[in-house]
């Protein structure tokens, strides 16, 4: 799933957080790296009970600089 189909079905950054237990920050920089890694992806899928697909090519090409 790309960034845009998550904030589209949770709306915010926060929300987004929740579902993952990120901070804001975390999810933003998320954003800034290119979109969530297939593993959160996994999570986003599950807690959206389906709505979400996640999709390996969707993830960054390069791993998060942030930890």
């Amino acid at each position: 799933m790309t960034f845009e189909e998550a904030i589209g079905f949770y709306k915010t950054n926060r929300a987004i957080g929740k579902a993952l237990e990120l901070s804001d920050a975390r999810i933003s920089q998320i954003k800034s790296d290119g979109g969530f890694a297939y593993p959160e992806q996994c999570v986003l899928e599950k807690d959206s009970k389906g709505e979400l697909i996640a999709r390996k090519q969707d993830a960054p090409t390069t791993p998060s600089k942030a930890a």
